[in-house]
């Protein structure tokens, strides 16, 4: 493994956060970050923005949001020279504010413009056919999903993902959107739409539905903005749906129950805030259920439990399935004959463009491993050769030397090869996945059979220890 510097992560990060780059691959000829087959050019934005932000526009949106950001001082690099990528990327982490970048598919293929923050995303009065939103400057997820009468609603997508891209003659009716991790634990995300013709809706919040469904009428305007947490909201909230009934999950005779806007029942997966759920028409599971090729645990109320180390225990065997494109990690049980079909944990992870791609058998262990040039890590468990499974960085076989930076980006900062994990999540490897264990590393832009995690909380660039390190005494 290659050393990762403090300036190699800076530059990581300011590519992902200040530039609105992202992992995730873009179309190769249409797609976000494209206008009519065209890659947009960041150079011609006019001078005093900055990532296509006017510098009034941030102030603004910052002010909206109920958030003041104080003027820091200038800060210095490695051995007192000014590091700008560092610097950078220092700010944009103490900024803490969300930049959502959206595009919308037009006819033929084409996308929109770019729209930043709290702005009409428009198409001339036209449909749309499918949405890419980024969120930069913030840790975090943005997830969105969008609905129409004749295929009801897309998977979830995330961070710069397509949408389902509709026929130029299906046009988006509704959306849902939602935050998760870190930036979900700050703001609450709006937004509103306005239809073809001329209908504008109030704003739905975290999750819920806007547009309309039933109606025989689709979006040509949507407008999206943050608030932080505990702030009053200033317009209106009451009807974000024009529909025959109000969309998603409600509670009649003390259970929860899932109708459509259009009054038909519901089957099929639900969320409430990040709360998933599965329905039946309109009643949710209870306890184990096969859906989708996995075997997944409901509790009494319904909801999945992403975490079944308390129902199925910690003997095993499991088999770690490593989604390379979308940096999580999941911990599969065996359900008998079936196989390893039980999803028991899903873990945030670092991989790179070395990553490799198979399927192995671990062969080894380390409780400290020396990575290369003084880099090391803690309860490392060898795949293949070169590349293991390990915790963050250390400058020390000493649980209180980390790199601050290696917590805050994990998922974002690329890795050389490795599968980097919190702490206490590649201590739960190291504890319960036994020498032997079949490793699997695939691509797929679906992260698993559970949500991409997320880091909740950043931690601050002086603490060198791991939050989630279960041997440190605080």
């Amino acid at each position: 493994m290659r050393k990762l510097t403090r300036r190699l992560v800076a530059f990581c990060l300011t590519a992902a956060l200040v530039s609105g780059q992202a992992s995730i691959a873009l179309a190769e000829e249409y797609g976000p970050g494209f206008k009519n087959g065209k890659p947009l050019d960041q150079a011609d934005q006019p001078a005093g923005t900055v990532g296509g932000i006017s510098t009034e526009d941030a102030e603004s949106a910052l002010a909206n949001a109920g958030i003041v950001i104080e003027k820091e001082a200038e800060g210095g690099g490695e051995d007192g020279v000014v590091d700008e990528a560092a610097k950078a990327a220092q700010d944009a982490l103490k900024a803490n504010f969300p930049r959502l970048q959206t595009t919308a598919m037009t006819g033929g293929g084409n996308w929109t413009q770019p729209f930043v923050n709290d702005a009409w995303i428009t198409n001339e009065g036209q449909g749309f056919h499918g949405l890419s939103t980024f969120l930069t400057n913030i840790v975090g997820n943005v997830l969105y999903r969008t609905y129409t009468s004749s295929t009801g609603w897309s998977p979830w997508v995330m961070n710069g993902q397509q949408t389902t891209n509709y026929p130029d003659d299906v046009n988006i009716e509704a959306v849902q959107m939602r935050f998760s991790g870190y930036v979900n634990n700050q703001f609450d995300i709006y937004y509103t739409t306005q239809l073809e013709d001329g209908t504008t809706t109030d704003w739905a919040k975290n999750g819920a539905t806007a547009g309309t469904m039933g109606s025989g009428h689709y979006i040509t305007g949507l407008r999206m903005a943050f608030f932080a947490k505990n702030t009053a909201f200033p317009y209106a909230t009451e009807k974000p749906l024009i529909a025959a009934d109000v969309d998603g999950m409600r509670e009649i005779d003390g259970q929860i129950r899932y109708f459509n806007g259009d009054k038909t029942p519901f089957t099929g997966w639900a969320w409430s805030g990040n709360e998933r759920y599965y329905f039946q028409d309109t009643y949710p599971v209870t306890g184990w259920q096969y859906i989708d090729g996995f075997k997944y645990y409901f509790d009494e109320s319904g909801k999945m439990l992403s975490d079944l180390e308390p129902i199925v225990g910690t003997k095993g065997p499991f088999l770690i399935s490593i989604n390379k494109e979308m940096n999580t990690l999941t911990v599969l049980g065996k359900d008998g004959d079936n196989g390893f079909i039980i999803p028991v944990k899903t873990f945030l992870a670092s991989t790179g463009p070395d990553t490799p791609l198979g399927t192995w058998k671990t062969p080894e262990k380390h409780r400290w491993r020396d990575m290369n040039h003084g880099i090391f890590t803690q309860y490392a468990t060898r795949i293949w050769k070169g590349f293991l499974i390990h915790s963050l960085l250390y400058s020390r076989p000493n649980n209180m030397t980390l790199d601050p930076s290696t917590y805050n980006f994990l998922s974002i900062a690329e890795s050389a090869g490795c599968i980097r994990l919190r702490t206490m999540d590649t201590k739960w490897i190291y504890d319960n996945c036994a020498i032997g264990t079949t490793v699997t590393i695939y691509n797929s832009p679906v992260p698993g059979p559970f949500e991409r995690p997320a880091i909740e909380q950043i931690i601050p660039e002086s603490q060198t220890w791991d939050p989630t390190d279960p041997t440190v005494a605080r």
